[in-house]
Parts: structure tokens; C-alpha cells; sequence
């Protein structure tokens, strides 16, 4: 099946992009809608452009976690903290909206069987999930070779020793049932430390074992936007489609 990557020149203008889809899909949600936030520099850079947008229906959406670090909520390595800071403090979104992982439990096994049933209670299908994408090839904190690649629980821990880029602590993450299920996701990646990871991704025969983001190629359902530095190594490798013939003459 072709497969589309929406390119823009700059990584300001990809957090963009991605943020007027997820309120595009989530406004098409109705009167409930939950989406998973991302962590790291692309999750940061999208809530970011999510806290500036008028349009987005704020009283109707649930907000939940696509994985965290299991840190203390005011760690500087939280995803918490960092969707507090960026996204509900400048918004002012009510406590209750918001379905954070129990970070506080300490054990990252608790900390994902308490989350899974969060999201079976509130949100068994998610209506838009927001990933990054890992220099390794990751999304979430599915990290290539993690056990968490082969659970069937809604949510799974990652040991401190599966996790290969920093911060290389404990962490939760959804899983691919959870990944397979929702309504609509959007891959975002930025910075050319990301572009072999894009190319290894979208690749024919890609390994979701070595390279997870392979789970959620694009698709009907599953939007990549990238920036210019991302998409390079596919940018290099590309090659015109073949004219028609309407074309060619």
C-alpha cells in the first residue's frame, strides 16, 4: 500500500502541522474524546502548538499518557511535569480532565497494571494517540527488543536495562494492542539524529522487533509528519514515480 509522509521544512512547522491534525481529529471526536500525549523533544514541541490553539475543544477532551518515566512527578525527566508546564498550566485544564500514571506507586510493574486499569476504565480505545519517534527506532517507550513489544495488557513496564538513549531510567508505556485500537495516530519526528530511524521505519519489511515504530506505519488511520532533517535519508533515497502516459505525452 503507498504510504504518505507529510515533509515540512522546519521542526516549528511539523509541531504545527501535527497540532492542527489532533484538533482536527479531536474536535471529529464528539462530545468525549481522549488522546495520549507524547514526552520528549517532539512531545514537547506539539503540546507547545496544542496550548496555543483557540480551536480545540478543551471541556470535551480526556488527557492521558502514551508512556512516562517512573521519576517523581516534578522530576525535570517527567513527561508529567513537562505536559503540566507546557500544555495544562497555560490552558488552565481542569484537574479532571487529566488521567496521569500513579507515579507515586515507586515500582514501574504497579505503576503499569494501575495505569492499564485506568485506561480500560476510561479509555479503552483512544480516540488519538501522539508519538515521537526515538533515535532507535522507538515510539513511546516501545524501545527495539523491550519484552513490552510482545504484551497484551494495555500497558507494560520497561526495565531501566531495555532503555538505550536517556534519561536510561524505569518507564511505562502502552503497548501494540493499544497502538492497533485507537481511532487515529500521529507520528512526529524531527532532527536528522531521527532520519535513519525514519528510513528503517517505513522501509518494506520493516521489523517492529528491531525497529517499533514499524507498528504504526503511515496509513488511512496513521499520519508521520516530519521535518526536512527527518525525512533526509528518504529525501536522498527517493525516486520520481513513473510517468503515466497522459503524462508523458
Amino acid at each position: 500500500m503507498a504510504m504518505t509522509l507529510e515533509v515540512y521544512p522546519s521542526d516549528a512547522e511539523a509541531f504545527e502541522a501535527t497540532a492542527a491534525l489532533a484538533v482536527a481529529h479531536l474536535r471529529a471526536a464528539g462530545a468525549r474524546a481522549a488522546v495520549a500525549l507524547a514526552g520528549g523533544r517532539s512531545g514537547q514541541g506539539v503540546m507547545v502548538a496544542l496550548a496555543g490553539c483557540g480551536d480545540l475543544p478543551w471541556e470535551q477532551v480526556e488527557w492521558f499518557w502514551g508512556d512516562e518515566r517512573c521519576v517523581p512527578a516534578d522530576d525535570g525527566r517527567s513527561n508529567l511535569r513537562l505536559a503540566r508546564d507546557t500544555l495544562f498550566v497555560p490552558r488552565g485544564v481542569a484537574a479532571r480532565r487529566i488521567h496521569p500514571p500513579p507515579v507515586a506507586l515507586g515500582d514501574p510493574v504497579q505503576i503499569a497494571a494501575a495505569y492499564a486499569e485506568t485506561l480500560a476504565a476510561e479509555a479503552p480505545v483512544l480516540d488519538l494517540v501522539l508519538l515521537g519517534l526515538g533515535a532507535g527506532g522507538g515510539v513511546a517507550s516501545l524501545l527495539p527488543g523491550a519484552v513490552a513489544l510482545g504484551a497484551t495488557t494495555l500497558v507494560a513496564a520497561v526495565a531501566p536495562e531495555e532503555v538505550a538513549e536517556e534519561p536510561r531510567v524505569a518507564r511505562i508505556t502502552v503497548t501494540p494492542p493499544v497502538l492497533a485500537a485507537a481511532r487515529h495516530v500521529i507520528v512526529t519526528a524531527v532532527g536528522a539524529e531521527k532520519a535513519a530511524a525514519v528510513e528503517a521505519a517505513l522501509a518494506d519489511g520493516a521489523d517492529p522487533a528491531r525497529v517499533p515504530a514499524a507498528l504504526v506505519r503511515p496509513s488511512e488511520r496513521v499520519t508521520w509528519i516530519v521535518d526536512r532533517a527527518a525525512a533526509s535519508v528518504l529525501l536522498r533515497a527517493a525516486r520520481p514515480a513513473p510517468l503515466t502516459d497522459s503524462q508523458a505525452q
